[in-house]
């Protein structure tokens, strides 16, 4: 079950910055000159190696996203459901606290908060973010809910606990009675259930095998695309070796394109009710 905020793939890989269009300015140069000026001739590759390298990075890209797409499909489902259901409960509530509003505003302002976190985490927002997120919640939540719920592994799900607590509270206090206090709980259950298979079907849970790979392979080509590129263009003519740079500039930003477009893509959709 995904629970944590953990970094992106891209960020676990040392060699590949956030500037990285500059770097293979830098590179692409760098090996090119070194080869026409210097003639470094061990500079050359074969570019056939490369060339697969470049179409099996291409694949595994292929895979890894037709399987992201698909979670989330899933996910967009699920969380649209719950979106939608939580217009039932808001209406329930202020049906069951019509004069009693600030316990319908308390109810209901935990449930937006609930919505937030799981957002948050079904997106794998980075740490240095929840600054952003407890700025959202603090409208909403005490802060001693905002601080206890962020020293756990699942905020989630211990907002859902809170929820279910303070519920209890209402029905033994009887401010609510036995029909409204099942009803409430059936909510509440049915939403965790909801938690929990989008967390199972989240794009970031079960693909981070695959988005390592298809990230080696990709930076694995850009890094040899150089090499490969000065031994062909050498064979027409040597001045030709100099077309290596903004061809190899011009493959290298389409695949990093394509990546940072796949990671936004997984992103869901934020909403409130």
């Amino acid at each position: 079950m995904y629970t944590k905020r953990n970094k992106t793939t891209s960020k676990k890989f040392v060699f590949w910055p956030k500037n990285i269009g500059y770097v293979l300015i830098f590179w692409a140069v760098i090996q090119t000159l070194l080869y026409f000026y210097l003639d470094l001739k061990w500079v050359a590759l074969p570019l056939i190696p490369v060339a697969v390298i470049g179409l099996l990075s291409l694949l595994v890209f292929s895979l890894k996203n037709m399987q992201v797409q698909k979670h989330r499909s899933e996910t967009d489902m699920l969380w649209n459901t719950i979106v939608r259901t939580s217009t039932t409960w808001a209406t329930f509530l202020q049906n069951s606290f019509a004069v009693k509003t600030e316990i319908y505003q308390e109810l209901k302002n935990r449930h937006q908060a609930w919505l937030i976190v799981l957002h948050n985490q079904l997106n794998s927002q980075k740490e240095n973010e929840t600054t952003c997120i407890r700025a959202e919640l603090a409208p909403l939540i005490s802060q001693n809910e905002i601080d206890y719920i962020f020293k756990q592994k699942n905020s989630a799900k211990q907002l859902m606990a809170l929820q279910s607590h303070r519920i209890k509270e209402l029905f033994d206090q009887e401010i609510i009675d036995n029909n409204q206090h099942l009803t409430l709980l059936g909510h509440l259950a049915d939403y965790y259930e909801l938690q929990l298979r989008c967390e199972k079907t989240n794009p970031h849970s079960d693909n981070s095998i695959l988005a390592t790979i298809s990230l080696f392979l990709i930076q694995l080509f850009i890094l040899l695309l150089p090499f490969g590129l000065i031994n062909e263009f050498q064979k027409i003519k040597s001045d030709y070796v100099l077309l290596t740079i903004p061809l190899c500039i011009l493959l290298s930003v389409f695949f990093i394109f394509t990546e940072q477009q796949a990671q936004k893509n997984q992103k869901v959709s934020p909403v409130s009710f």
